[in-house]
Order: structure tokens, then C-alpha cells, then sequence
């Protein structure tokens, strides 16, 4: 499968993998987010390998400014055969649990979290559904192990599993698949005692292994893949997981 590839989040680090991974493959790749920091190398790098790349700004919450971003993407480039999403639940706030304010913090964080999930997933099934096939993969990114970061990040977690599965369902017979992918530690409690055996991230960084297994998920081998979690192992969240080049 070649063609349009979509990357919307991750500016740094994981998405920029991606990117660069997917261009490699043949596509042309459309990032989208609210800023961008650091993707002018990685720009740069695939237009130098002969395709193009193009960086468009959007509120990944907000459904219209998505809409209007795909607009653009697909009267640049083409429109998409490729989604990837990726998730990042944000700071998480300080606080015990009974503290009513950092609950509230929390759950401001994963709304938002799974808010950009559901609107650019929408958006990119809309434009894959022209052409009746395609591929929707959403990431989440590493984050500190604690017990607010476990608070935080489960609920996200869960609710990208059930969303996961139920597009799935809902897109295989358009010949669409949506998978998902997340760190192993977030699989796991992180609260269990200390003894539990660490996640070994010696064979690379999290972010190129998101890029290796995207790179087999738009394989057309991998069409009969649909509503699956993936995990990988994932460094602390704070360690730079990707650094340009």
C-alpha cells in the first residue's frame, strides 16, 4: 500500500518516526498538529528521499479545524490511505485522590486525550471510506510510572481499547482496519510492587519500534489485522525517544 499518509500528533519524537518510516515506504505524509517544534528536519529529510511532506496546524479536539485539515491534506497531497494518531495524555496533575480539584484536572486530561483519538479517527475513516480500504492506527506515547500517571493513563488506555475494537467492527467491511499500539507498562499495574520484572528497551527506542510495526500494518499482508493492541516496550516517559538527525 502507498500513497497519502496521514500523521496527526506526535510532532516530536514517536510521529516523526513514523513519518520518516512511511516515506521511506513510498508514501507522501501530511502531519498534523497544533505546533511544530521540531519537524523541519525530518521535512527536510523526506523531501530530500523525493516525496513530499507537507505540515498543517490543527485543534486535534476539535472537530472542525480536523475536518478543515483533511481538507487541505487532500487538496495538497491526495486524499489519505493512512491514518496514524498519536496520543499523548499530557501533565498529569499532582494530588491524592481524594483531592477534588486534581481529580478534576484528570479528567480534563483524559477527555482531551481520547477527544483527539475519536475526531481524527472520524475525520481519517470519512476519507478512507471513498476508496474503501485503508488503515487507522492510533498510539499512545509513553509516560512516568506513578500512581497519578496510573490514574491517568488507564482510563485512556481502556477507552482507546473499546474505541479500537468497536471502529474495527464498524470498518472491516469497508476494508479499513484500526489498530492500536501502547507502551507494555501501561498494560501492566504500575503500582505492583517493585520486584515485578522491568520492561527491556535495549533493542531500540519506543518510537522507531511504533514506526517498525506501522510500517507492517500498512502491509498488505496485514489486511485481516483489525481491533488488535499491540505493546512495546517503552523507556520512561522524559528520555528522548527520538532525536533528529
Amino acid at each position: 500500500m502507498t500513497g497519502v499518509a496521514v500523521v496527526a500528533g506526535g510532532s516530536e519524537h514517536t510521529g516523526l518516526a513514523v513519518a520518516l518510516r512511511l516515506a521511506a515506504r513510498g508514501f507522501d505524509v501530511a502531519l498534523l498538529d497544533t505546533e511544530f517544534t521540531a519537524a523541519d528536519k525530518t521535512v527536510r529529510r523526506i523531501e530530500e528521499s523525493g516525496r513530499r511532506c507537507v505540515t498543517v496546524e490543527a485543534e486535534l479536539t476539535d472537530a472542525r479545524s480536523v475536518g478543515a485539515a483533511f481538507g487541505q491534506v487532500r487538496s495538497t497531497l491526495s486524499s489519505p490511505a493512512v491514518l496514524v494518531t498519536c496520543v499523548e495524555p499530557g501533565p498529569v496533575p499532582d494530588g491524592l485522590p481524594e483531592d477534588e480539584l486534581a481529580d478534576e484536572e484528570r479528567y480534563g486530561v483524559v477527555r482531551r486525550a481520547l477527544r483527539s483519538a475519536f475526531v481524527c479517527s472520524q475525520a481519517g475513516a470519512g476519507q478512507l471510506l471513498r476508496h474503501r480500504r485503508g488503515r487507522i492506527i492510533i498510539v499512545t506515547e509513553p509516560v512516568d510510572v506513578g500512581e497519578n500517571a496510573w490514574r491517568t493513563s488507564q482510563p485512556v488506555l481502556a477507552g482507546l481499547i473499546g474505541f479500537t475494537r468497536s471502529a474495527a467492527l464498524e470498518l472491516t467491511r469497508s476494508g479499513i482496519t484500526v489498530n492500536l499500539i501502547a507502551p507494555a507498562h501501561s498494560a501492566v499495574d504500575s503500582r505492583a510492587p517493585a520486584h515485578q520484572p522491568a520492561v527491556n528497551d535495549s533493542t531500540g527506542s519506543y518510537a522507531e519500534g511504533v514506526a517498525h510495526v506501522t510500517e507492517f500494518l500498512v502491509d498488505e499482508q496485514a489486511v485481516g489485522i483489525t481491533g488488535q493492541e499491540i505493546y512495546l516496550a517503552a523507556a520512561q516517559a522524559g528520555v528522548p525517544l527520538l532525536r533528529e538527525r
